[in-house]
């Protein structure tokens, strides 16, 4: 799997979480087993407003290189791992219910997609830099 189709899956995952976020916030949040006060649906459009700007750089980006390539990709590995680490740790203190528990999934497949895709990208720049020399 190349790093593009990496960038092409975060992209269109990007875009259909975002845009479930934005247009049926209450509903997304029941899914994970929370309330939908007024407050929350605010922010749900909002975090479904920041994922579709995520899915916009992936698809721009899906054909990027070098260090371009690698700020992407990095920038997608830090937010699969940090909502990992959050998630993981509001299900164990109860702030998030365990109905939520496969967000966590999601973010485990797409933070080992992007892991590897940093990996090979490395990979690349190595092998690129050992002919130029």
């Amino acid at each position: 799997m190349s790093t593009r189709v990496v960038l092409i899956i975060g992209a269109v995952a990007a875009l259909l979480f975002g845009l479930a976020l934005v247009i049926l916030p209450a509903q997304m949040l029941a899914g994970f087993g929370l309330g939908a006060p007024a407050a929350a649906q605010v922010l749900s459009r909002d975090v479904g407003v920041t994922l579709i700007g995520l899915a916009v750089l992936n698809w721009l980006g899906r054909n990027a290189t070098g260090e371009a390539l690698r700020a992407i990709l990095f920038a997608n590995l830090f937010v699969q791992v940090a909502e990992l680490i959050v998630n993981a740790i509001e299900i164990v203190t109860g702030e998030l219910p365990s109905a939520a528990a496969g967000g966590l999934l999601i973010h485990l497949v797409l933070g080992v997609l992007f892991g590897w895709a940093v990996y090979k990208s490395r990979r690349v720049s190595l092998a690129t830099a050992a002919t130029a020399a």
